[in-house]
């Protein structure tokens, strides 16, 4: 059974996810109202983090089992050509109870070695890209995942709509333009098939602090 996927993203009035400030107390305290059992982040939202990470040295391997009474989600990262190699700093943040790495096929098997190494598990799907219909219905039946929230940019949002693998999107607006020609937004249509409009059905907006703006809206299946 595949979970409710939904995506939750900051944008200026403008619809762009860079080139401003994000209120991110007031962005994560709204992200608890969904219960999501896993966070799925990009693995180029981990790879560009402000902060320099450097990769595992193998220095710290330890094999986490989760308290299945832990609230808190698990992380999920799609990494099909094997590029994340500092799981160790990932792992040090509180705020996930387990870990998993989403692989296909064709991840070299070094990489793979590498995460069973470190006790990170591991979900195979697809041959050259991650099958994300696949991999969500594994993280149900594997780990009981129920509702997945994406943290991440426009690329990996793109993919999930044009799969119709969406439920839900939430926008955080701030009362802001943000302009620019290269700034990046939080829908980047990258497939084949990537034309033609996706419906959204209005389900609420709230409003914060009398100037931020929570959209959300149901896709439309």
């Amino acid at each position: 059974m595949k979970p409710k996927v939904i995506i939750y993203n900051a944008v200026s009035l403008d619809g762009r996810t860079s080139g401003f400030t994000v209120d991110m107390g007031l962005f994560y305290s709204l992200a608890q109202e969904w219960g999501e059992n896993a966070t799925l982040a990009g693995c180029d939202t981990l790879l560009n983090a402000p902060d320099e990470i450097p990769e595992d040295d193998g220095s710290e391997i330890a094999i986490i089992t989760p308290n299945e009474n832990d609230p808190r989600p698990i992380l999920v990262v799609p990494d099909s050509r094997g590029r994340l190699r500092s799981w160790h700093y990932w792992r040090k943040q509180p705020y996930w109870k387990d870990f998993v790495s989403l692989s296909t096929k064709n991840t070299p098997a070094r990489h793979i070695e590498y995460l069973m190494s470190r006790g990170i598990k591991t979900v195979i799907a697809g041959n050259e890209h991650v099958d994300y219909g696949q991999a969500l219905e594994e993280l149900n039946r594997r780990f009981g995942v129920a509702a997945v929230r994406v943290d991440s940019g426009g690329t990996l949002n793109g993919v999930l709509l044009r799969a119709g693998l969406v439920d839900e999107i939430h926008l955080l607006v701030h009362p802001l333009l943000a302009g620019g020609i290269d700034q990046k937004t939080f829908f980047r249509d990258i497939t084949p098939e990537g034309t033609g409009e996706i419906p959204l059905k209005f389900m609420r907006s709230e409003l914060y602090s009398e100037k931020f703006l929570l959209l959300s809206y149901a896709v439309a299946q």
